[in-house]
C-alpha cells in the first residue's frame, strides 16, 4: 500500500462545485501536515464547459504534478469520458450516481474501481444540493482510510459565521459521504483501496499560495500604496485581492478603464513618490508599452506584473505560455534599461517581488515581473515567509530634510553611477518637472544632440547600481554533472520534479534556474553552459526565446532545445524522457 503520495482529479461543468472539491481536499492534506500541490484547468467561459482541479498530495516538498492520477472524482458523465484512461493503474472513480448512469461508468478498465455514490441526494438529504461538495469530500475521506476529525474542524473554522445549524448540515453531508462509500465497499467485500493518507503527527506549518497572492503579498511587505489594474485573466485576482485588503493595509486600489490608464496611473504615482503596482496579461501589457517607454525616459519606478497567457492577441484567455519574453524585454520604442525578472514558484515570487519594489527604487526604471498563468493560479505549501528579515530601502529618494538644504537641484543629474537624487512634488528646493521628451539635468525639455547621448548613457549605466547576487540564476541537482538543463519560470516546478526521477534513473543531471533576464547574469550563465559538455533548454515557446537570448548575450548556442506550446505546462515525465534522449539511456 502506498501512504501518503496521491494525486486527485474533480472534474465537472464550470459553477457545479469543482473548485470548492479540491480546495477543501487540498486544505484538509495541508492541515494533515502533508505536501499539496493543487491546478486548475477550465475554459473562457462563464457557465459550463469542462473544469477540472488536480490536487497532488505527497510527504515531501512538491512542485507540480506528476503525471497520471489516482482518484477521478466525476461530477458529470463527461468526465468519465474525457479522462478514465488517464487513470493509473489501482485507481479509482467516484462519481454522482444521481446525475450519471452506471452504464456511463461501464469502461473498458478492470484495473479500477467504480464507485457510484448519490451525492447530490445525500446532500438533499443533509439540508440542500449545495452541500453535496462535502459529500464528496467525504467519501474521498474514506476510500483513503482517514477519518473525518480535520474535516469537522475545518468546517468548523470556515462556517462559524454562519451559524451552527449550517456547521451540523455540511458535517452531516461530510459523514453521509463517508459511510456511503464505507458501507459499499464492505458490501462488496472489497480489499483496501491502494492508497493510504496517514496524518503527520508534527505537522508543519506551511502556506499554501499561488503565484498571484505572492505578489500580493510581496507587494504589501514592500509598502505598495497604490493599484491600479484593469482586470484581464489570469491576473485578475492580483486585482480581487488588493481590494479586499485595501482598508486594511491603507492601499489605494483603482479599477481602472483600460490597462493605457492603469500604466499612465503608475506613471503619476511613482512620480509622486509611491510606490505603485499594476498586473495585466500579454494583451493588456500591449497597450502599456507606450506608457512603460514614458516610465523609462521620465526615471519612473513602477512594477508591472505579466501573467503571461496563451496569444497573440485574444489567444486562450484562460491557458499558459511563456512566449512573452523577447515582447517584455523590448517593449515601447527608443532604448532604455528595465528589470524583467522571471520566478518560478509562489516562494520565488515573494522574495523577488519584494527585491524588485527596492530595485525599481534603487535606479528609477520600470519593472516587469513575467508569471504565468500555470504559475499565476496553482497552489503549492511552502514555507512561511520570513518578511521580518526584508527591509525596504527607497534608494535615493530625497527626504524633506534633505530637500531642505539642496542648491541647484537637478532632478537628473549626470553621476557615475547614472542614478540622480529623486525628488517628490511638493518638498523645498525640488524641480518637479516631468515629461516624455528627452530632456536636460534638469527635466527641461532639450533636443541637444550631446543631451540626447548623455541621458541614454546615464539611464544604461545605472542597471550596474544592483547587486549582482540579487539576480543570479539558481543551480539544483548534481553539481559535477556533465548533463545541463535550463529553464526559466514556472518551468522550474516540472524540471525539480524531473530530477527526483532521473536520480532515481541513476541519471546525473545539473539544473540551471534563471530568474532575471534583465539584469541578465551573463559570467554565470555562460561559465555554467562552457563548463558542461551537454545541455538542454526547456521553454513554453516555439522559438526558444530564452535560448536566443543567452545566445545574444554569451555568443553561445544551446542545440537541445524542448518546446511545449499547446497552452499547457509541462509533465516531468516528458521532460525524463527528453533528457534520457540526449543522454542516450535506455533506462
Amino acid at each position: 500500500m502506498r501512504i501518503n503520495n496521491a494525486t486527485i482529479k474533480i472534474g465537472g461543468e464550470a459553477g457545479t462545485g469543482v473548485l470548492t472539491v479540491g480546495l477543501l481536499l487540498s486544505k484538509l492534506f495541508q492541515r494533515s501536515g502533508l505536501q499539496v500541490f493543487f491546478t486548475n484547468d477550465y475554459p473562457s467561459l462563464i457557465k459550463g464547459g469542462h473544469n477540472t482541479v488536480t490536487v497532488r498530495v505527497a510527504p515531501e516538498r512538491i512542485h507540480s504534478l506528476d503525471g497520471a492520477f489516482d482518484i477521478l472524482i466525476a461530477l458529470d458523465k463527461r468526465t468519465i469520458q474525457t479522462h478514465w484512461a488517464e487513470l493509473a493503474p489501482g485507481g479509482a472513480i467516484i462519481y454522482d450516481s444521481t446525475k450519471v448512469n452506471e452504464s456511463d461508468a461501464n469502461i473498458p478498465r478492470v484495473d479500477i474501481r467504480k464507485i457510484g455514490i448519490p451525492l447530490s441526494k445525500i446532500a438533499t438529504d443533509c439540508g440542500g444540493d449545495i452541500l453535496f461538495n462535502q459529500v464528496a469530500v467525504g467519501a474521498t475521506l474514506s476510500l483513503l482510510g482517514m477519518d473525518l476529525t480535520i474535516l469537522n474542524s475545518l468546517i468548523e473554522k470556515t462556517f462559524a459565521k454562519k451559524g451552527e445549524q449550517v456547521v451540523s448540515q455540511n458535517k452531516a453531508a461530510a459523514l453521509g459521504g463517508f459511510n456511503f462509500l464505507k458501507d459499499e465497499m464492505a458490501k462488496a467485500g472489497s480489499t483496501p483501496f491502494t492508497i493510504s493518507i496517514q496524518p503527520q503527527a508534527a505537522v508543519r506549518r506551511t502556506l499554501m499560495i499561488n503565484g498571484n497572492d505572492a505578489v500580493c503579498a510581496a507587494a504589501v511587505a514592500a509598502g505598495v500604496q497604490l493599484v491600479a489594474e484593469y482586470p484581464m485573466s489570469p491576473s485578475s485576482s492580483v486585482l480581487h485581492w488588493m481590494a479586499a485588503h485595501a482598508s486594511k493595509y491603507n492601499i489605494v486600489v483603482k479599477h481602472t478603464e483600460d490597462e493605457i490608464t492603469a500604466m499612465n496611473m503608475l506613471c503619476g504615482a511613482g512620480f509622486a513618490g509611491v510606490r505603485c503596482l499594476t498586473a495585466t496579461s500579454g494583451g493588456g501589457f500591449s497597450l502599456m508599452a507606450e506608457g512603460l517607454g514614458n516610465a523609462g525616459m521620465a526615471e519612473i519606478p513602477c512594477v508591472v506584473v505579466n501573467d503571461q497567457r496563451a496569444g497573440p492577441s485574444t489567444g486562450l484567455p484562460t491557458y499558459t505560455d511563456q512566449a512573452d519574453l523577447q515582447f517584455v524585454l523590448h517593449a515601447s520604442q527608443g532604448e532604455f534599461p528595465r528589470i524583467v525578472a522571471c520566478p518560478g514558484d509562489p516562494q520565488e515570487v515573494f522574495y523577488l517581488t519584494f527585491d524588485v519594489f527596492n530595485m525599481v527604487d534603487l535606479v528609477q526604471t520600470p519593472a516587469v515581473i513575467l508569471l504565468d498563468k500555470y504559475l499565476a493560479e496553482s497552489m503549492q505549501t511552502i514555507p512561511y515567509f520570513k518578511a521580518e528579515t526584508l527591509k525596504i530601502n527607497r534608494g535615493l529618494l530625497q527626504t524633506d530634510a534633505q530637500m531642505e538644504a539642496a542648491v541647484n537641484f537637478k532632478r537628473h543629474l549626470l553621476t557615475p553611477s547614472g542614478i540622480s537624487p529623486r525628488c517628490i512634488p511638493g518638498q523645498k528646493n525640488g524641480i518637479h518637472v516631468c515629461s516624455s521628451y528627452e530632456h536636460d539635468e534638469t527635466g527641461f525639455t532639450s533636443e541637444a544632440p550631446d543631451v540626447r547621448t548623455s541621458m541614454i548613457d546615464k539611464r544604461e549605466r545605472k542597471m550596474r547600481a544592483i547587486n549582482p547576487l540579487l539576480y543570479q540564476p539558481l543551480f539544483f541537482g548534481e553539481q559535477d554533472s556533465e548533463f545541463l538543463i535550463i529553464s526559466w519560470g514556472s518551468t522550474k516546478g516540472p524540471v525539480l520534479e524531473a530530477l527526483k526521477i532521473l536520480k532515481e534513473l541513476g541519471i546525473s543531471v545539473k539544473f540551471m534556474h534563471i530568474r532575471y533576464a534583465s539584469p541578465f547574469a551573463t559570467d554565470a550563465i555562460r561559465h555554467a553552459i562552457e563548463s558542461t559538455k551537454r545541455h538542454l533548454i526547456i521553454e513554453g515557446n516555439s522559438t526558444g526565446q530564452m535560448r536566443a537570448l543567452i545566445r545574444e548575450k554569451t555568443g553561445l548556442f544551446i542545440e537541445n532545445f524542448y518546446a511545449r506550446y499547446d497552452a499547457r505546462p509541462f509533465t516531468p515525465d516528458e521532460i525524463v524522457t527528453q533528457v534520457k534522449t540526449c543522454v542516450g539511456s535506455s533506462r
